[in-house]
């Protein structure tokens, strides 16, 4: 391979690693914004952290141990409740 030839493709190495070095953030702030807009705020799902006629967040579908939720912002109680409630499948 000739010396020439080898600096150009030295060249584009080092552009499309620059170009993906401006990407990369870029591109892990979009992910980071869609994710925490799914979540919902828990006024407007009416949490609290006590339970409603016998239903609480352990026994939803939704609930991440020890104390988070796939829809709902925020940490959540595993006695609480909301109205995103749905019982676990079994």
């Amino acid at each position: 391979m000739s010396e020439e030839k080898r600096k150009l493709q030295r060249r584009k190495f080092l552009k499309l690693a620059g170009c993906s070095m401006i990407l990369l953030p870029a591109a892990m702030i979009a992910t980071d914004r869609a994710s925490a807009q799914s979540k919902v705020s828990k006024e407007t799902v009416k949490y609290q952290d006590s339970p409603k006629d016998g239903k609480k967040c352990s026994a939803c579908q939704f609930f991440v141990a020890p104390g988070s939720c796939q829809l709902v912002e925020g940490s959540i109680s595993p006695d609480g409740w909301c109205s995103l409630f749905a019982p676990k499948q079994s």
